[in-house]
């Protein structure tokens, strides 16, 4: 027998001394290799027309229905586009229109037959009506409830469209499944007059009160200020120490009032906008047009929120989705606008007082007060609720209690419309929201149109939250992007009842961020925005997810936060197959970018052999307290959440151990053999048996081990493990390199 070669020898005497049993060793971590190594397919998708659905009406709000392909125009960020092609959707049902023929004009309308046989079933050229209510009052939601029913007819064996109740509390609530059986909708109607959603409560009133007794006081302080002013007696100080004592207190409650109020309003619009971010997404897969007709008594959009509107409106022009906002309010005794009006005297007369009597500090600045007013003009009902119209194509219903000539409107829109096609001059999907502009050349019309989207090649059925559109267009280009060390993938630990458990890693180091520094605030801020992308070896989305981070804090911070890293952690459950997980990190200041692509695979479910989870080599371990545990998440062995180093994680030769995780899954009390082997250029230059172990209860054994590896030549490595027994086997490899 030959001698064992020295390269062999050293590996076969690095893995001897492997150590069983759960033990910990921490290595110093080590920033990820820029190279991405070998890539999986690239799936590409090609552009496709773009839809426009057009409503046109004229001076007196009646329905245009004569125009030719001749009498549009359309633009795309302000370039005219060729339009492939013009159509008129036009069912009648019950709206005077009479659209003359015109040659090489395509119709679209007419049930089939297999409707006409039933006439509750949906046909291929209907529509869908989705009504969307949103907390209401009880007077309101009433008001709401009527103008719907209004538009339910009595008499009609079937509706011309199918319609769907929505109700909107803390999450969405689908009240009436799509059916074109008017019985059923007007059921499902009535069940939303017996609701009751949770209330927001309404501080407006006691924040008028203290605004106007503020007004009072004020001039007040400023009088009997002046009037001891020089040789103030007891009685003249006693009462500016009450009037000052009052205004503070007021001050006091009206600022707690107003905080409280916006946190409210901020929860009420989060809440609000993905329940129809919800009702909008679900609706992308069905083809022809789709109306959402929204009653709410405001849509409240704070900043933070914004993404999640932009959101809203792409999804819903994306998936051909017209929404019609109805101010369920009705006439309002006094608009919005009043109160602002009113809280910014209030703010003139505390200015004026403060610095006329000089009794008091100047409590708060006048940029707060401002962004006050912005925020209660943001909550205007005709603020949120027209954008959201306007930028789908529909209209804002606003200022009555009539709301039946409203939905025969919303009604007129779905039985006529065109319907215009373009391919975008274009083609550089970049992400970027660009607006679409139709005109018609005949004078005194009204166009109702999408107002754009955001130029993201590859379709998704998730909808595209606003700050994700530029990373997913970044994910279609090629060559990838890899502007700085990122490291991500996927791990598949497929327990019993989660055999889909897939946790995904995303790892980004920030120094490796631009930071913006305003000197004058002395502040530092940063942006950075991850989105993970999974598909399947068909290239259909099965997963997407992001997280937008903001960086922000005093200057002098700025070194030590520098020194932190982003973790970006989460764990679908995917269906069997091969997936491709795609990950981006791009940075919003400077516009870089890196991007990171690996692959995992689910098995399926009920496989009678044992089975080994992915194997995750460790870069750190933290102690959670046993309160603080997440039970679902598969990184904790006992006390210990572990940290993976995800990609080929790097170590170099002063590193003394790697440490590494897995768990075999099987048959409770079961004993499957476990096998460890270190691989070199693709050969097993050492193998070692592990102690049989029983699985647990859940027929799961986790297993925490380290290898001593500073005595291991530079290279690349594999590290696999097998599990087997007399029905099978299974095992997984988790590469890492010594520098």
């Amino acid at each position: 027998m030959s001698p064992t070669p020295p390269r062999r020898r050293t590996l076969a005497a690095v893995l001897a001394v492997l150590l069983t049993g759960v033990v910990w060793a921490q290595t110093r971590p080590n920033p990820a290799a820029p190279g991405q190594g070998a890539q999986p397919p690239r799936f590409e998708t090609s552009s496709t027309a773009i839809v426009v659905d057009v409503v046109v009406r004229d001076g007196k709000g009646q329905l245009v229905t004569d125009l030719t392909p001749e009498d549009f125009e359309l633009y795309e960020d302000g370039l005219r586009q060729t339009v492939g092609s013009f159509s008129i959707a036009n069912r009648g049902a019950g709206i005077a229109v009479a659209a003359r023929k015109r040659d090489g004009v395509t119709r679209v309308g007419g049930a089939s037959g297999d409707a006409a046989a039933n006439p509750a079933a949906v046909p291929d050229a209907a529509g869908l009506t989705a009504l969307v209510f949103d907390r209401l009052s009880a007077d309101n939601r009433a008001l709401a409830q009527r103008a719907a029913l209004s538009g339910i007819p009595m008499t009609a064996d079937a509706l011309p469209d199918a319609m769907g109740v929505f109700a909107i509390d803390l999450q969405v609530n689908l009240v009436q499944p799509f059916t074109r059986d008017p019985a059923a909708v007007r059921a499902g109607l009535q069940r939303i007059g017996g609701l009751n959603a949770s209330q927001f409560q309404q501080r407006d009133r006691r924040i008028v009160e203290l605004q106007e007794r503020r007004q009072v006081l004020g001039p007040e302080l400023t009088a009997t200020v002046a009037a001891n002013r020089g040789n103030p007696g007891p009685t003249g100080t006693q009462a500016i120490g009450s009037i000052e004592v009052e205004l503070a207190q007021n001050r006091m409650e009206s600022r707690m009032l107003e905080i409280f109020d916006t946190l409210e309003r901020e929860q009420q619009g989060y809440s609000t906008t993905n329940a129809l971010l919800a009702v909008v997404a679900s609706l992308q897969d069905t083809p022809g047009r789709k109306t959402i007709v929204f009653f709410s008594e405001g849509l409240a959009v704070p900043p933070a929120a914004q993404a999640a509107f932009r959101s809203v409106v792409d999804t819903a022009n994306r998936a051909n989705v017209t929404i019609y906002t109805v101010d369920a309010s009705g006439l309002r005794a006094e608009s919005t606008v009043g109160d602002v009006r009113r809280e910014m005297t209030a703010a003139g007369v505390d200015r004026i007082v403060q610095n006329e009597s000089g009794s008091l500090p100047l409590t708060g600045s006048m940029l707060r007060i401002l962004e006050r007013n912005e925020d209660m003009l943001r909550m205007d009902p005709h603020t949120g609720l027209g954008d959201l119209a306007r930028d789908t194509g529909g209209f804002l219903v606003r200022d009555t209690n009539n709301l039946q000539s409203a939905f025969k409107r919303i009604d007129e829109d779905m039985r006529f419309h065109y319907v215009l096609t373009y391919a975008p001059s274009n083609q550089q999907f970049d992400g970027q929201f660009r607006t679409i502009d139709v005109k018609v050349k005949r004078p005194a019309t009204r166009v109702f149109a999408r107002r754009g989207y955001f130029a993201v090649r590859s379709l998704s059925p998730m909808p595209i939250l606003g700050y994700e559109s530029v990373p997913l267009a970044l994910l279609d280009r090629t060559p990838l992007p890899n502007a700085f060390p990122i490291s991500a993938g996927g791990l598949s630990f497929p327990e019993a009842a989660r055999p889909g458990l897939t946790p995904i890693l995303v790892a980004l180091r920030v120094d490796a961020l631009a930071y913006d520094k305003d000197e004058a605030q002395g502040t530092y801020a940063a942006e950075a925005v991850i989105v993970v992308r999974v598909r399947d070896t068909r290239g259909r989305v099965a997963y997407k997810t992001s997280q937008q981070y903001l960086l922000s804090g005093r200057i002098e911070e700025l070194a030590s936060a520098r020194s932190g890293e982003i973790l970006f952690y989460r764990q679908p459950e995917l269906l069997p197959g091969a997936y491709s997980v795609e990950a981006m990190v791009y940075d919003a200041r400077s516009q870089r970018s890196s991007a990171r692509i690996s692959t995992v695979t689910v098995p399926s479910p009920g496989a009678a052999h044992p089975r080994v989870s992915s194997v995750v080599i460790v870069r750190r371990a933290e102690q959670v307290a046993a309160a603080d545990r997440d039970e679902k998440n598969p990184l904790y062995v006992g006390d210990l959440l572990l940290y993976p180093d995800v990609g080929v994680p790097v170590r170099t030769r002063q590193d003394r151990e790697l440490a590494f995780f897995f768990t075999a899954y099987g048959r409770p009390g079961s004993r499957p053999a476990i096998r460890l082997e270190l691989l070199s250029q693709g050969r097993v230059v050492s193998a070692l048996p592990m102690t049989p172990t029983a699985l647990d209860a859940r027929g799961q054994l986790p297993q925490l081990q380290r290898i001593p590896i500073d005595g291991l030549p530079r290279g690349v490595y594999q590290l696999r493990v097998l599990v087997e027994d007399e029905r099978g086997s299974d095992s997984k490899t988790a590469t890492f390199s010594i520098d």
